[in-house]
Parts: C-alpha cells; structure tokens; sequence
C-alpha cells in the first residue's frame, strides 16, 4: 500500500522543464535585445538593437545594420568581423563606432534577471529584452495594415 501511494506520488511530481534546442543558447535567450547602457553610463537614446541566433548576431546602431558570426558556442563570444551597412552617421558616429568597437571585442556574455550583459575586456554592454519604441509601433502599425 506505502508502494502503490509512493508511486503515486511520484507520478505527480512536477516535470524537469524542458530545454528548448532552439531558444537554449548557453542560457543566453536569443532574440532581441536593445542597449541601454556602456562604458558605465546609460545611452541617451535607446536606438541600437541587437539580436541574438544560434550562430550570428544582428542588429541596428543609430544609422548602420550590422551582423557577424558568433565563432564560439554561447555564452562565449568570439565575432567575425562586423559587416556593417556603411551609411555615413553624422553626429551619431561616435556612439555607434564606440558600440561597434566594444561589440567586436566582446568575449562573453551573460543573462540575468532580464538584462543582457556582454562583457569586453573594456567594459560591458547592457541590453534589455525587446525593441525600442518606435520600432515596436511601426511593427504595430504593419500588422494593423496587413490585417485589412
């Protein structure tokens, strides 16, 4: 009888959660990210994007797509050289080449209570989920569109 209730017990035991193969990146979530600090400061704007695949990351500076190969198996980073869009960045230059820089040095990452943070040996990169605002709404506003 103690068997039989032992094993039903048991039974009900909550599950291991699964892991998913796809979303499972070295416990670093892939998908998008925005930074909303560097070099110990928040960023005035939150217009730089990245995101996070299996293999690559992506994203937007303030004027520039970017995208390279993660060469090393998250949370470790090892990028290819940036392929940048090449659109001239006017006052934004300097925040988006010192993004760059210290996203091209990365070595490792690590994920914590929402935030994202991707250290180089100068500093650390800060990120939270999602997409900046605007984006966010055009994306509303494409679906609203794609609804009619």
């Amino acid at each position: 009888m103690l068997t039989a209730a032992a094993l039903a017990l048991g039974a009900c035991a909550p599950a291991a959660p699964a892991v998913d193969p796809v979303n499972d990146r070295g416990f670093i979530p892939g998908g998008d990210y925005v930074l909303v600090g560097m070099d110990g400061e928040t960023v005035p704007l939150r217009n730089i994007t990245l995101t996070i695949a299996e293999q690559s990351i992506s994203g937007r500076g303030p004027c520039n797509g970017y995208g390279a190969a993660n060469n090393a198996e998250l949370p470790l980073v090892q990028l290819s050289p940036l392929q940048q869009t090449g659109v001239d960045c006017g006052k934004n230059a300097r925040i988006e080449n010192r993004y760059f820089s210290v996203l091209q040095s990365a070595t490792e990452m690590e994920y914590f209570g929402g935030v994202l943070k991707v250290k180089s040996p100068e500093t650390w990169l800060i990120f939270e989920r999602g997409v900046p605002e605007a984006q966010a709404q055009v994306s509303a506003l494409d679906q609203a569109r794609a609804g009619q």
